[in-house]
C-alpha cells in the first residue's frame, strides 16, 4: 500500500541530477561507506540476517527543505533537492524485484527491542528524528558494488531546486542545460529562496 506522502526530497548535488536525467536511473549507494556507523553496522546486520550478498539504499525526506538538509547533504553551489511525486515514483520501482521502502522509525537507545529482520534498515537513532528520512533499498546476490540503478520515468520528478548560492546568471545558465538534457523531463527547475527571500525581506521594509 503506498504510504500517505505527499512528497518525497533528494538532497545530492548537480552531477548526480545530471546523471539521473540523462540515464533516467535513480543511484542508490552501498552504505558501508556512511559516516554514522550506528546506521551502516543496522543494515550489515540486516544483509546477513537476510543472507543477500549486497544491500544499496537511497535517503529521501519527506519533510518540507531545512537548513539541515542543504547544509548536510547538498552544501555549496553544487547543490540541489529533487522532489519526487511519492505515487509516481513507488510506481517507477515496485516493476523491481528485492526493492522495499519505507518511512524511518526513530528510537531511543533505552526503548529498543526485538525487530523483525524486514525492519531492521528502516530504524534509527532518536537524535536523527528532524531528518524524517525515507528509504528506498535494493538487495541481491550478486557481490557489493559502490552503487547500483533503479530505472525510473522521469514523470515522477515534480521538480528540480537549485543551491540559493548560485548567483542568478549561473542559475540560469544550468537551468537551461538540464532542461535540454532529456525532453521526457517536464518538472519545474526552480532556484531556492532558503538564504534570500523576497518575500521575507520585503515584509519587513
Amino acid at each position: 500500500m503506498t504510504p500517505n506522502i505527499k512528497k518525497l526530497n533528494r538532497f545530492t548535488t548537480l552531477p548526480f541530477v545530471i546523471d539521473m536525467l540523462r540515464r533516467e536511473k535513480l543511484t542508490l549507494l552501498n552504505p558501508m561507506s556512511w559516516e554514522d556507523y550506528n546506521d551502516r553496522k543496522t543494515l550489515e546486520v540486516y544483509k546477513s540476517k537476510s543472507g543477500f550478498e549486497s544491500v544499496y539504499v537511497l535517503c529521501l525526506t519527506h519533510e518540507n527543505e531545512t537548513i539541515h538538509h542543504w547544509n548536510s547533504y547538498a552544501s555549496g553551489t553544487a547543490g540541489c533537492c529533487i522532489e519526487f511525486s511519492p505515487a509516481k515514483l513507488f510506481a517507477s520501482i515496485q516493476k523491481h524485484e528485492n526493492i522495499m521502502h519505507g518511512r524511518m522509525e526513530y528510537i531511543s537507545v533505552r526503548n529498543l527491542g526485538e525487530y523483525p529482520t524486514e525492519k531492521i534498515p528502516f530504524l534509527k537513532r532518536l537524535p536523527y528524528r528532524p531528518e524524517r528520512e525515507y528509504r528506498i533499498i535494493a538487495s541481491g546476490n550478486n557481490p557489493q558494488m559502490a552503487s547500483f540503478d533503479v530505472e525510473i520515468d522521469l514523470a515522477c520528478i515534480r521538480r528540480i531546486t537549485l543551491s540559493g548560492k548560485l548567483p542568478n546568471t549561473t542559475f540560469n545558465s544550468i537551468k537551461n542545460m538540464l532542461s535540454g538534457i532529456n525532453p521526457d523531463f517536464k518538472g519545474k527547475i526552480s532556484h531556492s529562496t532558503l538564504y534570500n527571500n523576497p518575500q521575507w525581506i520585503n515584509h519587513f521594509e
